[in-house]
């Protein structure tokens, strides 16, 4: 399915009783007194929030729920029913270790899910006809598409149970004429195929093998 947003995407996958974990809370592309600023929404839909990220204002965020550590290894007192990185995983130095520590902190029925670029969506694509290499975020580490992403979540314990896609992020971003016309293309191939939209959303569980072992 394609979510017009991200507020639509958490209203489906996140349930009011659901004790999440948003890791990469602070640095997610926005501001964070958005109404679109994923944090917050996942506040008002969830039962209760904890939240990690490498650097924050800890004065404005309690230390028994948020914690200032790397993705790659955390540890939580309490197992979460949801762990939400939205737009993490393409700035990570190594997944497997991230993926780890979502293993060790998920209640064994618990979801994880995981927003990222999709590498070949129509933006992308389209640069790479016209330049070298398509516009990335500086930091990025690494491209996903869903096949990609399915082996690793395989590979370290998981497996999908959904890939779904978001339409727009709500970034207020500055555009060309050619991302201005690109989008005119986008709108129309997304109503008759989603391989081409810009953001894919992979949900995993802990796979029954690395339940029992």
């Amino acid at each position: 399915m394609i979510y017009r947003n991200k507020k639509e995407m958490i209203t489906s996958l996140i349930q009011p009783s659901d004790i999440v974990l948003d890791v990469g809370f602070w640095g997610q592309g926005i501001r964070i007194d958005s109404d679109s600023w994923p944090h917050r929404l996942l506040k008002e839909r969830c039962k209760d929030l904890y939240g990690l990220d490498i650097s924050f204002d800890k004065k404005s965020f309690p230390s028994d729920h948020y914690q200032m550590v790397s993705a790659e290894k955390f540890v939580f007192p309490l197992k979460f029913d949801v762990i939400f990185a939205g737009d993490l995983i393409e700035h990570l130095s190594n997944p497997g270790l991230f993926l780890e520590s979502c293993l060790n902190n998920l209640k064994p029925e618990g979801r994880l899910v995981i927003t990222t670029p999709n590498t070949f969506n129509l933006f992308n694509l389209a640069e790479k006809i016209t330049k070298t290499e398509p516009t990335v975020n500086h930091d990025h580490t690494a491209y996903f598409n869903q096949k990609v992403l399915a082996q690793l979540l395989g590979k370290n314990g998981f497996e999908v149970t959904a890939v779904d896609f978001i339409y727009t992020l709500d970034y207020k971003l500055k555009e060309s004429w050619k991302k201005k016309f690109l989008n005119v293309v986008y709108r129309s191939l997304s109503v008759f195929t989603d391989k081409f939209v810009e953001t894919l959303v992979v949900t995993a569980k802990i796979s029954p093998h690395k339940n029992n072992s």
